[in-house]
């Protein structure tokens, strides 16, 4: 049953809610059938039909009998809801990592899919107007003559970002420092594109997190930590459920914890930080490599299997360095999963992962050992891209027809913004 309307809301903001629930729903889910629907929503049917009929007559949704009948089953199957494909003017949106190497963009899907992929090789000596050109060239070529029905694009960048700017505050392993990068994105997809699409810009640890919560190796936990990156080393904190930010919103710098003060000077101005001591520089330097090459992974992966003296101590004392900072996350936020994504150590893992487990069994107080799993993020690679899609699609899941207001529909109805069905 519908619950009575809260002190201060009236029904539209009712209405408002409810859509946006359904639509949650149905993305997280990927299709539900209405039967599923009014249970999860607690609702009652009728009101459940009418919001289904307002998000189908807006575009989003579909409605189908299910193909897979029960033999035998007696009375009306209930109707499937799922998003409207692209295909036929199905919603999507534009998620983009940019890396020190390369720029990844995908186009997403409501529900979740991933639709169309473009890369590119970039340099880390490329400077920001250089990185937003690529991202509006791969937007044209994602988004050919549907662009209208792209709701948003969303930036991952290795660095501190000011979420209600846009701006990257600092970026040091791209050189960027103070960028107001949703701006020039926003630009150049206009002047060049002519795309006038919301753009926003977050940490890409923040959304690789953000993914796994909804969609990978963190549902249902309310404590999590998640690591990636290959040359810095970022994370993303989930406590109680909740993601914490800082004051300033750059909290999550795990980085920079101290491993060792006589150790490796890093970017910071410090010495022996944890990026400092166990991501790419530290192996390279070990190894005899070049910390900037685009396949560094691959080459210290090819000498630790190759065996040795060299090998053994490299992997012993990076393995401890890689241990000393986990176990500062396990004794601070007591996690139930540290989820490894993309980036230097979810690949080492499989080799490394022995190594590493008795430190940090040896590191963590007592009461904690043998309590946190350590693993590969589940989305892998594409949890920072699929978690750049989440941002671009929560304008649309809070609130589904002002997003989509003045917009035209499939049907050619242009969506009527606060106005419409009751529900």
């Amino acid at each position: 049953m519908l619950v009575a309307t809260p002190r201060g809301r009236g029904q539209d903001d009712v209405r408002r809610h409810n859509l946006a629930a359904l639509l949650g729903l149905v993305h997280r889910w990927g299709a539900a059938t209405r039967a599923d629907v009014t249970r999860s929503l607690q609702l009652n049917r009728s009101t459940v039909g009418d919001l289904v009929g307002v998000l189908v007559d807006a575009g989003l949704l579909v409605e189908e009998r299910p193909a897979d009948l029960t033999p035998g089953r007696v009375g009306r199957p209930s109707l499937q809801v799922r998003p409207r494909p692209v295909a036929t003017g199905g919603t999507s949106v534009l998620a983009v990592q940019v890396d020190v190497h390369d720029l990844q963009v995908v186009r997403v899907g409501l529900g979740g899919t991933v639709l169309a992929r473009w890369g590119s090789p970039t340099s880390p000596t490329a400077g920001p107007e250089a990185v937003v050109q690529l991202v509006a060239d791969a937007a044209r070529r994602l988004c050919g003559q549907d662009a209208q029905h792209v709701a948003g694009i969303a930036l991952a960048v290795p660095g501190t970002v000011h979420a209600a700017t846009g701006v990257v505050a600092s970026a040091p392993h791209l050189g960027w420092r103070e960028v107001p990068l949703r701006d020039l994105v926003a630009g150049v997809l206009a002047t060049r594109g002519g795309l006038a699409l919301p753009v926003q810009v977050a940490n890409d640890a923040d959304l690789g997190l953000l993914a796994e919560q909804r969609r990978g190796a963190a549902v249902d936990h309310t404590d999590v930590v998640y690591l990636s990156g290959t040359h810095g080393l970022g994370g993303g904190v989930l406590t109680g459920g909740h993601p914490l930010t800082g004051h300033r919103g750059f909290g999550g710098e795990v980085g920079h914890i101290g491993v060792d003060p006589a150790g490796r000077a890093c970017h910071c101005g410090s010495r022996g930080c944890w990026e400092a001591q166990a991501m790419a520089g530290a192996w390279a330097e070990l190894f005899e490599l070049d910390p900037g090459a685009p396949d560094v992974v691959q080459q210290v992966l090819a000498r630790l299997r190759a065996g040795g003296v060299v090998s053994r101590r490299t992997r012993d004392k990076l393995s401890r360095s890689f241990a000393g900072g986990l176990a500062s996350l396990v004794n601070v936020f007591d996690p139930q999963v540290v989820l490894l994504g993309d980036g230097l150590w979810r690949e080492l893992w499989p080799e490394v992962a022995g190594d590493v487990l008795p430190w940090l069994e040896r590191f963590t107080t007592p009461v904690l050992r043998s309590r946190v799993a350590v693993r590969p993020a589940g989305l892998g690679r594409d949890s920072t891209l699929l978690g750049a899609a989440e941002l671009a699609f929560a304008p649309l899941l809070a609130d589904p027809l002002g997003s989509l207001a003045g917009r035209w529909t499939p049907a050619g109805l242009v969506v009527p913004g606060e106005r419409g069905a009751q529900g």
